[in-house]
């Protein structure tokens, strides 16, 4: 009786001692590598001085913290590069006092991914979101905020369309 006692922990033992490391991320992403992200450009015009720093900054960190990729800055397995190329602040919902009760800031963005190991999941996109505030507030005390909102689910989209379903 205590020989199959053994046996049976042996067994377990063995079996705990060699199973396979399984990881499993929330966003999905198995791309493992090297990504490059270009400093993106604001040929918008407009919008905070920051705005493109931010954003490329943003993506970095966010395939870092989403993805087995490591950033660099050449030679890449996966280039993302693109540019900032609208970024619109428009009055929503007149009032009877013929004013805006919300304002609105969109931003586009147009992203080129370029995949080095499978030229096929190459793409040119365009990426655009919006974040709403109300008319009581100032563009100058709003637009921080609402930026970064309005980046977090570009970047989202980005990422999405680029590696995490690999």
């Amino acid at each position: 009786m205590q020989i199959k006692i053994k046996v049976i922990i042996l067994f377990i033992l063995l079996g705990a001692t060699t199973c396979k490391n399984v990881s499993y991320t929330l966003s999905g992403s198995t791309a493992s590598g090297t990504i490059q992200v270009v400093n993106f450009n604001n040929i918008a015009g407009n919008g905070p001085p920051n705005l493109s720093q931010k954003l490329t900054e943003d993506l970095k960190s966010y395939y870092l913290q989403n993805s087995r990729l490591r950033i660099t800055n050449s030679e890449a397995d996966y280039i993302v590069e693109g540019d900032v190329v609208g970024y619109q602040v428009t009055p929503l919902a007149p009032t009877a006092q013929d004013q805006a009760a919300q304002t609105r800031i969109t931003i586009t963005v147009k992203v080129r991914f370029t995949d080095n190991k499978e030229i096929s999941n190459n793409f040119e996109q365009s990426f655009s979101n919006y974040a709403d505030f109300p008319q009581t507030t100032s563009l100058a005390a709003a637009e921080t905020q609402k930026v970064q909102e309005i980046f977090d689910k570009i970047i989202f989209d980005i990422f999405q369309k680029t590696v995490a379903n690999w």
